[in-house]
């Protein structure tokens, strides 16, 4: 019964969630300043202690150095937003927004913000070979 008034009686489910003003985006850019920080260190420590055997680390370096960059530049997207207004987007909020013209050096950085996909993407990419890497290595010397 308890599966069923859960599955019945539900509301909508968010996936995104605003920060309210100023409070929000401060603690949110902390966040991304923490994360890269965190990052760092990690790329640093394996760069110090790796095995030289194993390319897990290689491709686990390059997730750092990858998602180190999309941090910086979602930071810096944050942080251009508060120089755009309302006004210098068409159909915000849609699928097919846009930014109005004429570009002005905030405008362009804000839209090379929102290709931080070029970035996640291949970072999570090499997450995936460095996890898969490790594991073989680990069937191998359990194998042995």
């Amino acid at each position: 019964i308890a599966a069923v008034l859960i599955v019945g009686c539900g509301t909508s489910a968010w996936a995104l969630q605003s920060h309210p003003a100023p409070e929000g985006i401060y603690v949110h850019q902390m966040a991304h300043v923490l994360f890269m920080v965190s990052l760092a260190y990690l790329f640093w420590h394996t760069r110090k202690t790796q095995e030289s055997g194993n390319k897990g680390w290689k491709y686990l370096q390059l997730f750092c150095l990858l998602f180190f960059c999309w941090n910086l530049l979602a930071f810096t997207g944050h942080e251009v937003l508060k120089y755009l207004e309302p006004s210098d987007f068409i159909d915000k909020g849609s699928l097919s927004a846009r930014i109005a013209g004429p570009l002005n050096l905030s405008k362009i950085l804000y839209y090379i913000t929102k290709m931080d996909h070029c970035l996640v993407v291949p970072a999570f990419w090499a997450l995936v070979i460095s996890l898969r890497k490790f594991y073989k290595e680990a069937l191998e010397e359990a194998q042995k």
